[in-house]
This record gives C-alpha cells, sequence and structure tokens, in this order.
C-alpha cells in the first residue's frame, strides 16, 4: 500500500512540475510592443526635440531604417518602421516623400567628414525638400535598438535626434534577423 501510494505521490509530483515548467516557459516568453504606437511615439520625440522650426507642409524625405551591422541592408523591420514614420508624419502635417531601397545617403569626404553627395543633395533639393529623416537598428538578444535622426538638407545639421528599444518578441525576430538559411 505504501509503495502505491508512493508511486501514486511521484507520478502527480512529476505531473505537476511538468505542468509547471510549460507554463512558466509560456509566461515567460517575451511579448512583442505595439510597433504602430512605438513608432507614431517615436516621431513625437523626434518633434519635441526639435531644434529649430521644421514648418508643417514641409516636404520630409523618409529613408528606410538600415541595419547597423550592414548598412546596405533594410529587413523587413526597417521598411516597416520607415513606413510608419511617414505615416505619422503625414498625420502631423507634413507632406512626405519616401526612398523604399536601402542607400548610403551620405558619403565619406576625404576629411573623413560625412555629407550628402551632390548628386543626392541636387535631386533632394529638385524636390524641394527640407529634411530627410535617417535611421539604423540594432537586433540584440533581449532588444531591437533604433536611432533616428532628422537632418536638414541645406545644412545637414542633425536637428532632432530620439533612441528608443522594442522587446524582441517573437515579431520583432522575424522582421529584424535574417531569415535561417533552408536546409
Amino acid at each position: 500500500m505504501n509503495k502505491k501510494l508512493m508511486l501514486v505521490s511521484a507520478s502527480l509530483a512529476l505531473s505537476l512540475l511538468a505542468g509547471c515548467s510549460s507554463y512558466y516557459r509560456y509566461h515567460s516568453e517575451v511579448k512583442d510592443d505595439d510597433l504602430v504606437e512605438v513608432s507614431y511615439e517615436a516621431v513625437e520625440q523626434l518633434l519635441q526635440n526639435l531644434k529649430q522650426p521644421l514648418p508643417r507642409g514641409n516636404l520630409v524625405v523618409i529613408n528606410s531604417l538600415v541595419n547597423v551591422g550592414d548598412l546596405g541592408q533594410s529587413m523587413p523591420f526597417g521598411r516597416i518602421v520607415s513606413d510608419q514614420i511617414s505615416s505619422a508624419m503625414h498625420q502631423n502635417g507634413y507632406r512626405v516623400m519616401g526612398m523604399e531601397l536601402p542607400t548610403e545617403i551620405f558619403s565619406k569626404t576625404e576629411a573623413g567628414i560625412l555629407e550628402l553627395p551632390t548628386a543626392t543633395k541636387d535631386a533632394l533639393n529638385n524636390v524641394h525638400a527640407h529634411s530627410l529623416v535617417i535611421g539604423t537598428y540594432a537586433a540584440g538578444r533581449k532588444n531591437v535598438y533604433v536611432s533616428l535622426r532628422i537632418v536638414e538638407i541645406a545644412t545637414q545639421n542633425v536637428i532632432s535626434s530620439t533612441d528608443y528599444s522594442i522587446p524582441m518578441g517573437p515579431d520583432a525576430r522575424a522582421m529584424s534577423l535574417p531569415p535561417e538559411p533552408k536546409q
């Protein structure tokens, strides 16, 4: 009888422990933030941090956010965040134009100074763009880190900036990391 009671108790304890581990694994999984909400809040920060006026109605060019590890690479994360930034800027009264492909907006001079290449500056001036929103992101183990800047085209000065991070939930992971190679 004692053996039977001990066996039942051990089985019950094991099933309870197994249930606890799946409960812990399920509840400890990182959840995604609402990326749309975070992007709109980032634009609000950019507009609040302006060091000089950016009159509503001006054309602002939004470049796709690029991976800080490879400035020529933009994953779905960088493209969707730049689209959300475009929407938020538009809703704040700015005209927006997107640069859909990842491009190296700035080039280094012989002195090592970053500047807009003449062809890029001319193209932006031809459409009467006032400012350029640029940004980078880096996928870490637990977060995706984002850095945004508004650059005045005429002076090439940063007139606003903000940085933020979002948890590396399943959506952020899928959009910010390269796909696993198929085997």
